[in-house]
């Protein structure tokens, strides 16, 4: 009988998904070098960077002007 209890203990409690986590962790640093890459062509582009800097003056601007700047 407690061969039994273990044995359905082990389908709810058990190691059963055990290889599941090695494949999340792959596909999630497959998705974090992608996002790297994407983000490694838009840092390197001046339409972007020029766009992101302006982006940057113009919340500084808002800022100061907020705060009597």
């Amino acid at each position: 009988m407690k061969k039994l209890i273990n044995a359905i203990r082990s389908l709810f409690h058990g190691d059963h998904e055990a290889g599941m986590a090695t494949a999340e962790y792959a596909v999630g640093t497959a998705a974090v070098i992608s996002l790297g890459g994407v983000l490694w062509k838009l840092i390197n582009d001046p339409f972007f960077r020029d766009l992101l800097w302006k982006l940057v003056q113009w919340l500084f601007n808002m800022i100061m002007s907020m705060f009597g700047g």
